[in-house]
């Protein structure tokens, strides 16, 4: 009977759904194994999802050959297939790029005209490797002794039951146990541990060694095999040829041994061994409760979801550390996402410290070879912890446990481009609910959507309400620092020029006179704004409530929610000043007016200009941490979760430029950016202070962030997102259009905003507000003029998928599901 395969191929086009292939006769096909298929007039690399022994499709061209070089493991599980599935239809993604998200590093995702394609899993390299053991004496011990005993045999009973009965049984309780008469003589033939003395058979052996021998027995060949690793490990590291012939064990058994995370493979020609560990210190109790929360949910069947929303240098690393350490223990994979870069590298010291050997690492600066090589470690089970940037979720771990994403209200765990455009948070909270992984996200400013879980018990909330020194070697409770706010306008007012206002100049300069280093972070964000130098105030949409942004030529300024345009005022409309103008800054400004205030003094600038070769984040951290630089200059980058104890001055040159972007979120990421710019100052014995300048000292979210009050913002924000309809209480999809004129894209975005109001008016109980369309943000890239179409409500996926049953959507066409802003 013929058979046929869906198969989603890597064809470098969006094309949604997968393919039919009929499968050559004795080729032997499993749903995820990866197949060479012709396309078109080339050859292309497919994942088969389906096989049946139906075709709708006639006559369907061959598969070419299976890629796979193990078949009969196939390179997705299930679950992963499920969950790419998912991903596809909650994004409206194509099948073939949810599927990509897994594959390793350099995987060939294009057609070629030849099929020269290789199996996608790399090889081990061939150097030679040595076995080391992972854990101590004392839980080697204990793990032996409790080692499994999966084969039952008869003589293995037999010989447990002799010791248990103190070496002598009963000729019939004996027949009893090893099955009959026949099976007692054949054995007693064959061995010399028993005898049969009359009708009482006796051991020849000590009780303690029948025991053993019972053991012996009742283990598989692979059981054995994998105890004598571990014994023979127990007087030192060896080579894995030696320690395979010694123990007669297989590849697979080391394999298994080492994705158990007993044992260790490195390169036996290392001259260096692994450090000791370090030990783990004491815990508040705030801290050791976090930790028995998330360790209860590991021991049981996961599936479970945790908020662990701590002030900013409370220790939520460390309740991190300690659920890994559970986690592993358990035989369980851990990925950790961090949401930048530039933060990699200090959390892998971190986790290197505490798991030497154990820490594998995924982020787009790796060269491809050694991007593949940390792949195929987490795939083979050699490194169960991977950290990374938001594709790390994606690494194929053996028994994945526990997903730990650390300052999860980053927007940069949104993907925006390419396809997929998913969220790492929401997809980790759903291998949460589909895999029973335990979900551990943490944060000192949540985001509102996800406290608003919290709060509602769809995820368990963990607290940490007290920030601990860094610089001491026990938790010691230390003061948030102290923050003041600079009235920009009252600056201006009493004619000062400068970026420094005068209390930061000063705060900066007893830093500097004092041997302290200094932050200064410079928020680029909003920069497009049109904001009064007299008022504070920037120029706003009359029927939406959020800023306008300013477009050049015109100037024009354009409501990107509702779609509103105005000519640009020369003149502030809230209290006709005529220093109203868009705000412009930059670090390298910054750096400037630095040196020329305070002269030759060592200053580190860090942006996406002084960052772009691999591993100059690490090289700029540890400059400045070392106190070979007395000023950090930055933008976002420095906001995310850096520990600088040496820092005690925390200058926010300009607080208030993200609350003038046209986004609903604007609010929330300004609140966001200082509490966590706040939190770098201080965190050592000496204590600290921010100085926040802004032109909008009243607004919640600057008061909020100054007073440290998460709560306070929290509620505020909340109360004004359930009058729109605003995550969480409503959710949102944009749609984008790009033409190559304005014309062009003004017709075909009217023309699917008029097919979607028309559904939404003709479908009962549909919810969703057609908003737009608008000019998209930036309006014109790349010589293409760009509109969207906003849905907002409880499902406004609803509608999208009806108007993709109903129309075709067209060429340039892009969805974007619950977007990081709009």
């Amino acid at each position: 009977m013929p058979r046929y395969a869906e198969v989603a191929v890597f064809s470098g086009s969006p094309q949604l759904g997968a393919f039919t292939y009929a499968a050559p006769e004795g080729m032997l096909l499993r749903r995820g194994m990866t197949v060479v298929v012709p396309w078109r007039t080339q050859w292309a690399v497919g994942l088969v999802l389906e096989i049946t022994d139906t075709s709708e499709v006639a006559d369907p061209r061959a598969i070419a050959r299976v890629l796979d070089d193990q078949p009969l493991q196939p390179l997705l599980n299930q679950d992963q297939l499920d969950l790419a599935a998912w991903i596809g239809e909650r994004y409206f993604a194509p099948i073939a790029s949810c599927l990509g998200l897994f594959l390793p590093p350099g995987a060939p995702k294009r057609p070629r005209r030849a099929d020269s394609f290789r199996a996608l899993v790399p090889r081990r390299p061939t150097s030679p490797k040595r076995l080391i053991l992972a854990i101590t004496a004392d839980a080697l011990r204990e793990r032996l002794e409790r080692w499994p005993r999966s084969k039952r045999t008869r003589p293995g009973d037999l010989l447990a039951a002799l010791a248990s009965a103190r070496g002598t049984l009963s000729l019939d309780d004996a027949m009893g146990v090893i099955g009959g008469a026949a099976q007692l003589r054949d054995w007693l033939a064959a061995t010399t541990l028993a005898v049969l003395e009359g009708d009482q058979l006796r051991l020849t052996i000590a009780s303690e060694e029948a025991s053993a021998a019972a053991d012996a027995l009742r283990r598989t060949n692979a059981e054995r095999q994998q105890m004598l690793i571990l014994e023979a490990l127990e007087d030192g590291p060896l080579d894995e040829s030696a320690a395979r012939r010694l123990s007669g064990a297989s590849n697979a058994d080391v394999d298994s041994l080492v994705r158990d995370g007993l044992i260790l493979r490195e390169d036996s020609d290392s001259s260096e061994a692994l450090p000791a560990p370090v030990s783990a210190p004491e815990l508040t109790d705030e801290q050791a409760a976090a930790v028995e929360a998330v360790c209860a949910a590991l021991d049981g069947d996961g599936g479970a979801g945790f908020l662990l929303h701590g002030v900013t240098g409370s220790g939520k690393t460390e309740v991190y550390l300690a659920a890994v350490e559970r986690a592993l223990a358990l035989g369980l994979g851990v990925i950790v996402l961090v949401p930048e870069i530039a933060l990699a590298p200090q959390t892998i010291r971190r986790f290197e410290a505490r798991f030497p050997g154990r820490v594998a690492v995924r982020h787009s600066q790796l060269k491809q070879r050694e991007a593949r090589e940390q792949w195929r470690q987490v795939q083979a089970g050699e490194k169960p912890i991977l950290i990374g940037a938001r594709s790390a979720l994606f690494g194929l771990m053996p028994k994945l446990g526990l997903v730990i994403v650390d300052e999860e209200h980053e927007w940069t765990y949104k993907q925006d481009d390419p396809q997929p455009r998913y969220h790492a948070v929401s997809v980790a909270l759903e291998m949460a609910r589909r895999w029973g992984v335990v979900t551990l996200l943490g944060s000192a400013t949540p985001d509102v959507v996800t406290m608003s879980r919290a709060r509602s018990g769809e995820l368990t909330l963990l607290e940490l309400t007290q920030r601990l020194s860094s610089e001491a070697s026990e938790p010691r409770p230390i003061p948030l620092p102290i923050v003041d706010v600079v009235d920009m306008r009252e600056e201006l007012a009493a004619g000062v020029r400068s970026v420094f206002s005068r209390e930061l100049d000063a705060g900066v300069s007893e830093a500097l006179q004092r041997g302290e280093q200094v932050l200064l972070f410079l928020n680029r964000r909003g920069m497009s704004a049109l904001v009064c130098r007299a008022c504070g105030e920037a120029v706003e949409c009359g029927t939406c409530s959020i800023a306008m942004t300013l477009h050049r030529p015109g100037p024009i300024l354009t409501c990107h929610d509702c779609g509103d345009r105005r000519a640009a005022p020369s003149v502030c409309p809230a209290c006709g000043d005529e220093r109203i103008g868009a705000m412009s800054f930059g670090t390298a400004q910054l750096e400037a007016e630095v040196h020329r205030r305070w002269g030759g003094i060592a200053v580190t600038r860090w942006d996406r200009d002084t960052v772009s070769a691999a591993g100059s984040h690490d090289a700029l951290l540890q400059e400045f941490a070392q106190g070979r630089s007395q000023v950090l200059i930055g933008t976002q980058m420095i906001a995310k979760g850096l520990d600088l104890p040496g820092v005690t001055v925390a200058g926010i040159v300009n607080a208030d430029l993200s609350l003038r972007e046209s986004d609903y979120s604007a609010a929330e990421r300004t609140f966001q950016l200082l509490a966590q710019v706040a939190g770098r100052a201080g965190r050592g014995t000496r204590g600290g202070r921010v100085i926040v300048q802004t032109y909008a000292p009243d607004h919640p979210a600057v008061l909020a962030a100054a007073a440290h009050d998460y709560e306070a913002f929290y509620q505020q924000e909340l109360l004004q997102r359930a009058m729109l309809d605003l995550p969480p209480f409503g959710r949102l999809v944009r749609l984008t259009v790009s033409r190559s004129t304005a014309g062009e894209a003004d017709a075909e975005a009217l023309r699917v905003a008029s097919q979607l109001s028309d559904i939404r008016a003709r479908t009962a109980g549909a919810s969703a507000e057609v908003i737009g369309p608008a000019p998209a943000r930036p309006a014109l890239r790349r010589g293409q003029y760009r509109r969207q179409i906003l849905l907002k409500g409880e499902e406004p996926s609803v509608l999208l998928r009806t108007l993709q049953l109903e129309h075709e959507l067209g060429r340039g066409w892009s969805i974007n599901v619950d977007p990081a802003g709009d």
